[in-house]
C-alpha cells in the first residue's frame, strides 16, 4: 500500500505547481475525476474527505487566482479571453473566490473538523466551506457594525 505521506506529500507538490488559472482547473478536474470514482467504489469517508481536501485546496487557489486576474478577465472580456475559456462558469468563479477569501485559520479550521468528524459519515464537501465563509462575513459584519455604533 502507497504511504500516506508520500500522497500528501504529492498532492502538495501538485498543489504548488498551480499558477495559473488553466493549470488550477486542470488539476481540479483531475481531482474531481478521482472523487467521483471514490464516491462510485464506495471508498471509505476518510479517503473521499482526503480528496476534498485536495479539491478545495484547489479550489481555494483557483479562487485567489481568479481574483487576482478578475480585473483582467473583466478588460478582454469583449477580447478573446473569459471565464467560459477556462471552463469554469461565473457562479464556479464566485464560489471558488468565496473559499479564497476565508481567512486561513478558519479554512484549515473547517478541514480538520470534518477529517475528524469522518467516522461519523460527514463528508467535506464545497457547500459546508461556502456556509463557513457566509457565517464569517456575517459576523465580521456584525462586529462591524458594533463598533460604529459604540464610536
Amino acid at each position: 500500500m502507497i504511504d500516506t505521506l508520500m500522497l500528501r506529500d504529492e498532492a502538495q507538490k501538485q498543489l504548488a505547481q498551480i499558477t495559473t488559472i488553466e493549470t488550477g482547473v486542470e488539476y481540479l478536474n483531475k481531482v474531481k475525476a478521482i472523487e467521483t470514482w471514490a464516491k462510485a467504489e464506495k471508498k471509505d469517508a476518510k479517503l473521499q474527505n482526503a480528496i476534498a481536501e485536495q479539491k478545495l485546496r484547489t479550489q481555494k487557489i483557483l479562487g485567489g487566482l481568479l481574483k487576482d486576474n478578475n480585473k483582467e478577465l473583466k478588460a478582454r472580456s469583449q477580447g478573446s479571453t473569459q471565464l467560459s475559456d477556462f471552463g469554469i462558469s461565473k457562479n464556479e468563479s464566485s464560489k471558488f473566490q468565496k473559499i479564497a477569501s476565508m481567512p486561513e485559520e478558519l479554512f484549515e479550521q473547517e478541514i480538520a473538523q470534518a477529517k475528524d468528524e469522518s467516522s461519523k459519515r460527514i463528508e467535506l464537501t464545497t457547500s459546508r466551506l461556502l456556509q463557513a465563509a457566509k457565517d464569517y462575513e456575517q459576523s465580521e459584519k456584525k462586529a462591524q457594525k458594533i463598533n460604529e455604533i459604540k464610536k
